[in-house]
């Protein structure tokens, strides 16, 4: 087994090795990825500033009680 050096890629964000340093494919899923977390950063930051409301879920008014 042997040991071939990783690349830093898209800023350092991922490591890889020389095959998919040299994949299209790779590339373009590991830059949507970091895509997909840049636009959930500036949507939690709108919820936060409430400029967007929240999703409802989890954060509801919850009703719980053992009795009808």
């Amino acid at each position: 087994m042997t040991n071939k050096p990783m690349k830093r890629v898209h800023n350092g964000c991922f490591y890889v090795n020389e095959t998919a340093a040299n994949d299209d494919i790779c590339q373009q899923v590991m830059a949507s990825y970091i895509a997909q977390l840049k636009a959930e950063a500036i949507r939690r930051d709108r919820i936060r500033q409430g400029i967007e409301p929240a999703p409802e879920g989890q954060w509801g008014n919850w009703s719980i009680s053992d009795r009808d």
